[in-house]
């Protein structure tokens, strides 16, 4: 909730605010949507194929405890592959862009920025940053992966960054 309400200074600097939010039906995600949509009074949509991978029988464990499954992809027992997950992924964000004339506020979990990168056959990092705001900017020529990314640094001051993780 801390992170969120920091996360809220980095929304209020934005030259262009987003037109909704969207966010997975995961408590986590809808609560962050709200503390960040208290200074934005914007629509809110809650959306299930945002969701995190739905680990099967590893849900409740430990993250310490399959980590390195994750980290291979590996499908869990009684859990959602990797590829149907991209697939899920892919459906939510076209849903999310194509909902809104602006730009939408989607928040999310890691896993999901880890797929975002997987539909592009990119290998990407296995754990993100709580509430760090990514911003997709469209780069058509940027083949296979066509978005620049930023990232929000907010100490001492918010400054927009290229974002490496992609």
């Amino acid at each position: 909730r801390e992170q969120a309400r920091a996360a809220q200074q980095v929304l209020k600097s934005l030259d262009i605010k987003p037109s909704g939010i969207v966010h997975s039906q995961l408590d986590r995600a809808r609560d962050t949507a709200a503390i960040l949509n208290e200074i934005l009074d914007l629509p809110m949509y809650e959306d299930p194929d945002l969701a995190e991978l739905f680990a099967g029988d590893w849900e409740g464990v430990p993250y310490i405890e399959c980590k390195d499954a994750f980290i291979d992809y590996d499908t869990p027992p009684g859990g959602e592959d990797f590829q149907s997950f991209i697939t899920r992924i892919r459906r939510g964000v076209k849903k999310a862009l194509d909902s809104y004339e602006g730009m939408p506020l989607i928040v999310t979990h890691g896993g999901v920025m880890r797929a975002f990168g997987g539909m592009y056959g990119l290998k990407v990092p296995a754990v993100f940053q709580n509430c760090r705001l990514c911003e997709f900017q469209p780069a058509p020529e940027r083949a296979p992966f066509p978005w620049d990314v930023y990232s929000y640094d907010g100490e001492p001051e918010i400054k927009r960054v290229k974002d490496h993780t992609y």
